[in-house]
């Protein structure tokens, strides 16, 4: 059994957040983009634990909205 220090675990969860702060930075700038694909939007969103859900509509030229 390995014993962790205070310190050591402290360390350890700053680099686990800040991981994943820089994962969900990379999400906020691909959303951005309209070049992203929605495949690499589910990717991106997976990656920092969101289950991304879309719905799309289609726009009417109608003008009845």
């Amino acid at each position: 059994m390995t014993a962790t220090t205070p310190s050591a675990s402290r360390i350890a969860l700053q680099n686990e957040f800040s991981q994943l702060g820089s994962r969900l930075v990379r999400f906020g700038q691909a959303m951005q983009e309209p070049s992203t694909t929605v495949s690499e939007l589910m990717r991106l969103a997976q990656a920092c634990g969101i289950n991304l859900k879309l719905h799309v509509v289609s726009e009417s030229g109608n003008g009845d909205e």
